[in-house]
């Protein structure tokens, strides 16, 4: 007999995971748009993607740390040779062949994808508003879908098809609003040409970042098949390669290459004197770490007592947190504020294309179903193409 739930228990993971999420835009956002005086002496803006990204291997690598502490509290509360409270991994064959060393240095390949994803959408995050980039990040699910097909060989089924068309006209229709609204709120400036290609280069980038996110989630799926590691272990060396790459080959290699950040891609001295220069701006940091943490390790719990494909519902809907953030900021508090959302005329046309997006989604994950697009009986899990993993931020 299948052990029971406990709805308390699950409705603190989906409130932690829809806060903390909400929270890792929200201050995502509010870093890169923060001023303060870096290494020359001048107020200026911290534009620092790569540092966000490093931020959130950071964060990704303090799982390691939770996993462990929760085999030690199960041991000692439950006695030795009990089942962790988090997900253990089935003994197979594939564990037997392969060391656990060799398991770790797999995960590496998953940390670069994830890295680079990540890095391409903070940067995207620069010229866009939090609620349009998280709603781009929905475009996920049509690249894996994609990927999955050509890499996994996984047939599309009809609802599947169905769910990746809708996706895509949400996603078409929320960045033509953007484009549109950014083009009206301009319109009286000279800047206006300008302004409207930032905002079409930062939708690329999230869009980019998001083909190498469905690229990570295809080669994680490929990966764990012989891997065989808990999902929080998983997480947590995907943090820990990811931070051995940014210290020993991305952060020299952005400092050698010239750009706009006092001469480099990107000054990581001049990083840590913006930092040290502005309490604000560390009290961003230090949430940011702590909700990306907290976001990853409830959502691998909420996998574990639903399914992966409520912890994608769950992670879509916090688009409605950010913008109302947004929102809230703009009319309640400043205006004038970067961190605010205006509603123009095209809100509604965004707003739209986030209900389309949503229900393509669902409809991929088999959530609802449509009398065009039934829903397959009890098939085997393997026919059916994979759900993009939430975004580790």
């Amino acid at each position: 007999m299948p052990k029971k739930k406990n709805g308390c228990y699950i409705a603190m993971l989906v409130a932690g995971m829809l806060g903390t999420g909400s929270i890792n835009t929200i201050t995502v956002n509010m870093q890169l748009k923060m001023e303060s005086i870096g290494d020359e002496g001048t107020l200026k803006m911290f534009k620092k993607p790569w540092f966000v990204t490093f931020n959130m291997m950071f964060a990704m690598m303090l799982v390691i740390f939770v996993d462990v502490l929760v085999g030690v509290c199960c041991r000692s509360k439950q006695g030795p040779g009990t089942d962790r409270l988090i997900d253990q991994p089935d003994k197979s064959s594939s564990e037997q062949r392969l060391p656990y060393w060799k398991r770790v240095c797999m995960v590496s390949t998953g940390a670069f994808f994830d890295l680079l994803a990540t890095a391409l959408s903070s940067i995207g995050l620069s010229y866009i508003p939090a609620s349009v980039w998280q709603m781009l990040k929905g475009s996920s699910l049509l690249f894996t879908g994609a990927f999955s097909v050509m890499f996994l060989k996984r047939p599309l089924l009809i609802h599947n098809r169905v769910g990746l068309f809708l996706c895509f006209l949400g996603v078409t229709v929320v960045g033509a609003a953007s484009v549109l609204g950014s083009s009206a709120k301009k319109s009286d400036d000279s800047d206006s040409d300008s302004g409207t290609t930032m905002v079409i280069f930062g939708m690329s980038m999230v869009l980019a970042g998001q083909v190498v996110q469905a690229a990570q989630v295809i080669a994680e799926e490929w990966l764990m098949k012989d891997l065989n590691l808990p999902a929080l272990q998983v997480i947590g060396w995907e943090g820990i390669w990811g931070v051995l790459m940014m210290v020993v080959a991305v952060y020299p290699l952005l400092y050698v290459l010239p750009g706009d950040d006092d001469g480099h891609i990107e000054d990581v001295f001049d990083t840590v004197s913006m930092i040290m220069n502005s309490a604000p701006l560390q009290v961003v940091v230090i949430i940011y770490v702590f909700s990306c943490s907290t976001f990853n390790v409830t959502g691998v719990l909420i996998t574990k007592e639903l399914s992966a494909t409520h912890r994608q519902m769950m992670d879509a809907s916090r688009t409605i947190v950010i913008w109302l953030f947004g929102l809230g900021v703009h009319y309640l508090w400043d205006p004038n504020s970067p961190f605010g959302e205006e509603i123009t005329s095209y809100s509604a046309l965004q707003l739209l294309g986030f209900v389309i997006l949503a229900l393509g989604q669902m409809t991929y994950g088999e959530v609802i179903s449509w009398p065009c697009a039934p829903l397959p009986g009890p098939d085997p899990w393997a026919m059916r193409s994979p759900m993009p993993s939430p975004s580790r931020t």
